[in-house]
């Protein structure tokens, strides 16, 4: 009886550490809070799917690919392919994939520099 009291305690001194910790991956719906109880993309994206939301990373467990297209195939091995210009064509993709589509940070573009008459310009 003493061990099964002492196991209790144990778990209840380790509950607010375990709630604390967050899945990679959210449910994300419009006026609702993220739901990031998803380890694997793929499950998170069917999830989502059949809520009515997209599958998000969790801001504070996935780093958003930067990335030359506007969305990602991330699957559950941690692959991620961000070729994608439209959510419709990842979604698509990551349907056949198993994984999930999420949002890329848009790769920053080159500095314009403007033109400079006094350049020097070698032939090559």
């Amino acid at each position: 009886m003493r061990a099964i009291r002492t196991l209790a305690l144990f778990l209840f001194a380790t509950l607010p550490a375990v709630s604390a910790w967050s899945a990679p991956y959210c449910v994300f719906q419009t006026g609702i809070p993220l739901q990031c109880l998803y380890v694997d993309p793929g499950i998170c994206q069917q999830e989502a799917e059949n809520q009515g939301g997209r599958c998000v990373g969790n801001p504070a467990e996935f780093r958003t690919p930067i990335a030359s297209g506007a969305f990602c195939v991330v699957e559950s091995n941690g692959a991620q392919t961000c070729v994608y210009p439209d959510y419709s064509s990842c979604q698509d993709e990551a349907d056949n994939r198993g994984g999930a589509c999420v949002a890329a940070i848009p790769v920053a573009p080159p500095p314009n520099k403007g033109f400079d008459p006094y350049e020097v310009k070698r032939p090559y």
